[in-house]
């Protein structure tokens, strides 16, 4: 198993640490366990949850073939040309169009998912439900989100396919709009967009 606690003096040093504090909060004797300390206060041992957000930022930020849902920096040859990858966000009742999106993405302790649900002319057209990997953050839950209105728009058996999206993840707007970031699946957003419109 990959270990990223480094030198045991380390893993020794945070556990002392969890130790006192976890004898303050249960009031207990300086001889009770480490483990028996953090069964008492409720509090996960250091030295697991530092595994796990080390685990997770491997996975996500690591070496992974899972391209869609994790951050992982697009290759150079991916990357959008800024002129064709222009994203406008506008206000609330700004401009109308005959397709409305709107897409969320959240995460809880047990699941992660992305849900999309489509409009024409007010009426309700189609609804998608994606579960992703645990690994996934809510931001990425949101990326995914709008990834996949976007590949639905073509699917919509209509000639008019103007259409707007409504997000309330102001992170990926951020990051979409921000042409030095180059994460994947924001790279992936924008070759989409890019392609909706040509088409």
């Amino acid at each position: 198993m990959r270990t990223y606690m480094g030198k045991e003096s380390y893993k020794s040093k945070l556990i002392k640490v969890q130790t006192l504090l976890n004898i303050k909060m249960a009031k207990a004797y300086r001889t009770v366990s480490h483990e028996a300390l953090c069964i008492l206060t409720g509090m996960t041992p250091i030295e697991i949850k530092i595994e796990e957000a080390a685990q997770l930022c491997y996975a996500t930020r690591g070496n992974t073939n899972d391209k869609t849902q994790f951050e992982r920096d697009a290759g150079v040859r991916k990357w959008q040309n800024p002129a064709d990858a222009i994203i406008r966000v506008l206000k609330e009742e700004e401009e109308k169009n005959p397709i409305q999106i709107f897409t969320d993405g959240s995460r809880s302790e047990r699941v992660v998912g992305s849900g999309v649900a489509i409009y024409r002319s007010g009426e309700s057209i189609n609804t998608i439900q994606c579960r992703l990997s645990k690994k996934c953050t809510n931001n990425q839950a949101e990326q995914f989100a709008i990834l996949t209105a976007l590949e639905h728009i073509e699917k919509i058996q209509t000639t008019d396919k103007r259409a707007i999206i409504y997000t309330e993840s102001q992170t990926t707007l951020d990051k979409l709009q921000n042409s030095n970031i180059h994460i994947y699946i924001v790279e992936e957003i924008r070759r989409k967009i890019t392609e909706v419109k040509e088409r």
